[in-house]
């Protein structure tokens, strides 16, 4: 009989490929909105490794901006120098910070920091992991060049894309003044633009990283730095370390703990994960759906059929595997296409659609560009492999349950008689 209800699928080609392609639909938004939830979740456990045993040092009241009014001050450079004497210290990541006008009011941040350190976020801190979408990072043959990675709202403000980035260029003008920020009586400075990188954040794209032996010659800063972001041997330690840093260096200094990935999870993390989870409650609904009016058409037009294997002694199981093990077939084409779906449109779709359609859902900060940094995984594992299986097993099952409910009631005079 199971045999049996997999030949019945293929009875009508044309409706079993209609109804296969009816499924594959929302398994595909299934698997795609899944994808994003994962991506979501990976890019949250970056922000937190990034910030869970790192503190950062500031000069005291400062926000450490080279040019920014009354926010100018910095580290002095042996403040540098003990930190990373300390007990507990593991690494310590020295970044140099200016601003730059845009157009209007707006600005962009020019950092200076050490190829192979992270590229932390302004305001975002501390934690970023920004994406290279575009060229290459900062490499260790880059110290003390003129060469720099843009985030892609600069690069897009300053004419820079991925198709010119052979070649691009960006003048940095230190006498350009904003009404927060004020000229500096440097030179102006070309640098070769070797890679673009998108944060997922708004502000956090309006930055440029340059080497930091680089920055300290166009700003001439010799020593000093804006930013420590000092890395303890463990997040255990992080207390300790935080204790002794303010206890070292007193009024000299402020010490931060970076809190953006917390506030990444509790809000747009939270707001992804409920719009996802909505979604493929839809999606699982619809493939239901779908299943039931097919097995609903195909129980009454068997109804001859069904009353003829009753009358010689089909019992009601065998009967109901034959119908399942069809709904089951329609069920696992349905979502092998969708699996198909994912390896071939998956990212992409999930960059051109589901980008606008999470962006009314969280905060403004990540709007339009959370997607752009995500690493959306479309491969086959175990993980998506459990919930195609799943999904296809559920489907079948609560698809066909009142089909079932049918046949189980149906005598088979009144099944030949209907025939």
């Amino acid at each position: 009989m199971i045999a049996f209800g997999l030949r019945n699928a293929l009875r009508s080609l044309p409706r079993f490929a209609l109804v296969a392609a009816l499924i594959g639909v929302p398994f595909f938004l299934l698997l795609t909105l899944h994808a994003i939830g994962r991506a979501v979740d990976a890019y949250s456990e970056r922000l937190l490794h990034g910030v869970n045993d790192t503190l950062q040092i500031r000069a005291a009241g400062s926000m450490g901006h080279l040019n920014m009014v009354a926010q100018s001050d910095i580290l002095q450079q042996r403040i540098f120098d003990r930190v990373g004497q300390l007990p507990h210290v593991a690494k310590v990541e020295p970044y140099l910070l200016a601003m730059t006008p845009t157009e209007g009011h707006n600005f962009a941040m020019v950092v200076g920091v050490e190829p192979g350190d992270a590229r932390r976020l302004e305001s975002h801190g501390e934690a970023g992991s920004p994406r290279i979408i575009a060229g290459r990072d900062l490499m260790d043959s880059d110290r003390g060049n003129r060469v720099a990675v843009i985030g892609q709202g600069f690069a897009r403000w300053a004419r820079i894309d991925a198709g010119n980035l052979a070649g691009a260029e960006l003048t940095l003008d230190l006498r350009r003044t904003h009404p927060v920020i004020f000229a500096l009586d440097r030179p102006a400075t070309k640098l070769s633009i070797v890679g673009i990188y998108a944060s997922g954040y708004v502000f956090g794209d309006m930055q440029l990283f340059m080497p930091l032996d680089t920055f300290r010659e166009i700003y001439g800063v010799p020593r000093g730095v804006s930013w420590l972001f000092v890395k303890a041997d463990s997040a255990a330690n992080v207390p300790l370390l935080e204790q002794r840093l303010r206890t070292e260096f007193g009024s000299e200094a402020d010490v931060v703990a970076p809190v953006s990935a917390a506030e990444f999870q509790t809000t747009t993390a939270r707001a992804v994960h409920r719009l996802t989870a909505a979604g493929m409650g839809i999606s699982a609904l619809l493939l239901a759906v779908v299943v039931y009016f097919v097995m609903l058409l195909v129980v009454r037009q068997r109804a001859r059929e069904i009353g003829t294997l009753k009358a010689i002694g089909a019992p009601n199981r065998s009967i109901v595997a034959a119908f399942l093990f069809e709904a089951l077939a329609y069920a696992l084409t349905g979502g092998m296409l969708g699996l198909l779906s994912l390896l071939a449109l998956g990212a992409p779709v999930a960059q051109k659609i589901f980008g606008p359609a999470i962006g009314p859902f969280v905060p403004a900060q990540y709007k339009d560009t959370l997607l752009q940094v995500l690493s959306i995984s479309t491969g086959v594992d175990a993980e998506r492999m459990t919930i195609l299986v799943g999904a296809v097993a559920l489907t079948a099952l609560a698809g066909s349950a009142y089909a079932i409910v049918q046949i189980t009631r149906l005598s088979p005079l009144q099944a030949m008689k209907h025939g």
